[in-house]
Formats: C-alpha cells, sequence, structure tokens
C-alpha cells in the first residue's frame, strides 16, 4: 500500500469496501436465486504449441476482493459467511510461487492455501447451491449455475460505483501513471524513438510491460492519427510534429487512464492542442450527477465544432459544421468510458441490474458509455481531434466536404492528431478529477 496512507488507512477502507461488495454479493445472489458465489481467478495460459506463458490478468470479480492476482485461485463469497480465500502455491524450481496473502484485507477472509489445481474445488465445501464466475468455472464442477449473464449484469451494474477504497486505488494508479508521462515529456528534447519512449514510460512508472493495465499507445507525428496505435517504430522520425501518449497505471487490480499530446514549443499546432485541452476540462466540469452521457457525448461535438471553426478548419458556422456531422469525422470514437478493474469497464450500458441495456445512438455507434452519471462514478472524458487520412476522403467526396478548408487539413495530416484525456470522479455536488492533481504532482498540467 501507498506510504502516505497509514495501515489503519488502508484498513478502515478496504473493511468498507469488503462489506459493500458483500451486500452486492448478496443482493446479486438472492435476484438470481442462488446461496452464493465462487469466483475464479483464472489459470496462466501458454502460446500455441510452446511453454511460454502470455501475460496473466486475473478475473476482475476476483481482484474485487484480493489485491493480488493469484493464478488458480478462488474466493467462495456466501452471505452470513467470512468470505474464503483458496490460493495455489505451486513449489517448483521453474517459476517463483505466489506470495502468502500478506496485508490489511487478509482479516476479512479465512485463507487456504493448495498446491495443485485439483484440490482447490475439495476445499470450497460444496457448490451445488453456488455460482461460478471466471473462465475456471465449469458446468462440470457442479455449480447451479456457470457464468450466469443475470448474476453478472446484476454485478456489472452495480460496479460503475466505486467504493472509496476503489477511488483510492484509483488516484494510487493515477499517480504511478503521471510519473510515467512527466518522464517521456521531460525525454522529448532527446529526440527519442517510440520505442524509448515506451521503455522511459514503463522505467518511469516502475511497471513492467506486461502488466499495464493496457498496451500503451505511443505514437509520434502522424501515427497519433490512428486511435489505438499498436507499433513501437525504433527510429526517431526525422522531424517531430506531435507525441501523443495514452498509458496509464495499475494498483491493486484499478487502473488509470491517462493521454496527453504535444507539439513542438511555439509550434501553431500548440494553440489546437490548447483548443482541445480547454474544451475537455470543461466537458470535465459538466460532468456530473444526473449528466446523460449521450448527452455529453453530444456536447464534445458541439465543442468540437467550435473548435474546428476558430482554427479555419471548418469554413461555415459552428452549427452547421456539428449539424451536418463533419465534427465525426474529426472524433469518431466516443467520449468516454466507465473505469475501475478494467480499462473499459463492464456495465457501462446496461439500463439496470436486471440486464437492459441502452445502445449508443446510431451517430456514434462506438461509445461505450450511455448511462446517466451518478455519484461514484468514475468515467474518462478524452475528447479528441483527428486527420485521419480515410475518414477525411469520405468527407472531401462529401457534400459537407466544401465546407472544410482543405489547404488546413494538408497542413495538419502530419501531425496526425490530438487526445487530451482524465479520469474523473463523479460526486454528489459535481466531479472530481483524478488525473490533473497527478500529473500537477509531476510538474504537467
Amino acid at each position: 500500500m501507498r506510504q502516505d496512507r497509514s495501515a489503519d488507512s488502508w484498513a478502515s477502507l478496504y473493511a468498507d469496501h469488503a462489506a459493500a461488495w458483500e451486500q452486492r454479493f448478496a443482493d446479486a445472489c438472492a435476484a438470481c436465486g442462488i446461496d452464493g458465489a465462487v469466483v475464479f481467478s483464472g489459470s496462466v495460459k501458454y502460446r500455441h504449441r510452446d511453454d511460454l506463458q502470455y501475460p496473466f490478468f486475473a478475473e476482475p470479480y476476483f481482484r474485487v476482493w484480493v489485491p493480488y492476482a493469484y493464478p488458480g485461485s478462488a474466493v467462495r463469497i456466501v452471505p452470513g459467511e467470512k468470505p474464503l480465500l483458496v490460493y495455489q502455491r505451486d513449489e517448483d524450481f521453474w517459476h517463483m510461487p505466489a506470495p502468502e496473502p500478506e496485508g490489511v484485507w487478509t482479516d476479512r477472509f479465512e485463507i487456504r492455501c493448495v498446491s495443485i489445481g485439483k484440490a482447490l474445488l475439495r476445499e470450497l465445501n460444496g457448490v451445488s447451491h453456488l455460482a461460478g464466475i471466471g473462465e475456471d468455472a465449469g458446468e462440470e464442477m457442479g455449480f447451479a449455475s456457470v457464468n450466469d449473464p443475470a448474476l453478472l449484469s446484476h454485478l456489472d451494474y452495480t460496479r460503475a460505483f466505486k467504493t472509496p477504497y476503489e477511488v483510492a486505488c484509483m488516484e494510487e494508479a493515477s499517480r504511478i501513471g503521471a510519473l510515467g508521462h512527466a518522464a517521456t515529456q521531460r525525454a522529448l528534447a532527446e529526440a527519442p524513438s517510440e520505442f524509448e519512449l515506451n521503455e522511459i514510460y514503463c522505467r518511469a512508472s516502475g511497471q513492467r510491460e506486461s502488466a499495464l493495465p493496457y498496451q500503451n499507445i505511443v505514437a509520434l507525428n502522424e501515427h497519433a492519427g490512428i486511435l489505438h496505435y499498436q507499433n513501437l517504430d525504433r527510429q526517431p522520425p526525422a522531424q517531430f510534429c506531435t507525441f501523443l501518449l495514452d498509458a496509464g497505471g495499475d494498483f491493486n487490480g484499478y487502473a488509470s487512464d491517462i493521454t496527453r499530446t504535444r507539439a513542438s514549443p511555439g509550434d501553431p499546432f500548440a494553440d489546437l492542442i490548447d483548443s482541445l485541452d480547454a474544451m475537455q476540462q470543461q466537458l470535465c466540469a459538466e460532468a456530473c450527477p444526473g449528466t446523460d452521457y449521450v448527452s455529453l457525448n453530444d456536447r464534445a461535438h458541439q465543442l468540437l465544432a467550435e473548435v474546428l471553426v476558430a482554427h479555419g478548419i471548418a469554413r461555415c458556422s459552428a452549427d452547421e459544421c456539428y449539424q451536418r456531422g463533419i465534427t465525426r469525422v474529426f472524433l469518431p470514437h466516443g467520449l468516454g468510458h466507465l473505469l475501475g478493474l478494467q480499462v473499459h469497464d463492464a456495465g457501462g450500458r446496461l439500463e439496470g441490474p436486471g440486464g437492459a441495456e441502452r445502445p449508443p445512438p446510431s451517430e456514434h455507434p462506438f461509445l461505450r458509455l450511455t448511462r446517466t452519471l451518478e455519484p461514484g462514478f468514475v468515467v474518462t472524458i478524452e475528447p479528441g481531434l483527428y486527420f485521419i487520412p480515410a475518414l477525411l476522403e469520405d468527407l472531401r467526396q462529401s457534400a459537407a466536404g466544401r465546407s472544410v478548408d482543405w489547404d488546413r487539413v494538408a497542413r495538419w495530416l502530419p501531425y496526425g492528431g490530438i487526445r487530451v484525456e482524465d479520469d474523473v470522479l463523479v460526486t454528489e455536488t459535481g466531479s472530481r478529477n483524478l488525473t490533473r492533481p497527478a500529473l500537477k504532482s509531476c510538474g504537467l498540467a
């Protein structure tokens, strides 16, 4: 646990968190007519016809309870009983065995250790009236249900409401990510490659690449226009235009998700970045309880239209730019998503615990969050402005294309695009930005 919080503080936060989740599991199990649930962490997987392992990521509902991602383990949750953790600890000479459970969270559990996977079920004390959750849960194990969509929908819906412990973990994940962002921006003066920038980020944030909450997007110049750019060029570009870094941190299984874009000092493109940053901060301030996130996404396009007109990219009124769908070419993804145990956290489109979903509007099909914001939600606010050749060519061929200054677009094509992303906690009275204080502590905005 982080040193600037006392063990007693973390113990209190975790105790309240566990109590909240015990109630959530009790409510979900009661709604589905079962006595409780067993959540499997999952198993290490190997490459096809190989003995090398893939990076291991535990089932999110296992990480709700256990800060460490124990492979081959399980948690048994039965309302009215002390939760049981059965963890697997193999003693061999090939790999380091899992650590023995320790920390403020262990007092909430009965803990048993097994050395082989077959012993796991025996320690769970019968499962015929329990639900099985996770990849390792199988019908042949005798569960009352296995990965029941109704049970998972109930849990996914309530998962949007973060406990204070979860918020504290995400604040720490933000601090971890901010260290990497600050280090990469300081390194830009040395003209590093994308590969080198990725290494700098991992080193500064203290994270192995295989353990990052998601694969870093480290994009120089035109690569910033590829939304999930996945490569890492080993040679720096001949001329630096822009640097977009979308990278986060992980703490106890909870993620941060941070994006910043930078241009060379004095480059006119920096003014466009500043305009998008101001727009993003306005949207963060509007992420308040009672706000329909679909409407907030629409608001982002209205504001982006003003940016496009102000910078001469669109040669029409902001209202026309918005109404004719020009903004959707420059911002093809949704405004953001729920954040937590997963980067794109589950339950973003659920209308209630019963499983009914509210689909995104047809003009914004990639919007991952369609719920009305409530206190306890942690969401990303990540508007962008991209120069994507394929989308721009379609716009050029359309009637709306006559409202675009194509010479100005051509000027910015080598810059790829801009994204500014913060993680925002919705509070009772408004919202609290989790990202900017962490970046500010590292000397960034």
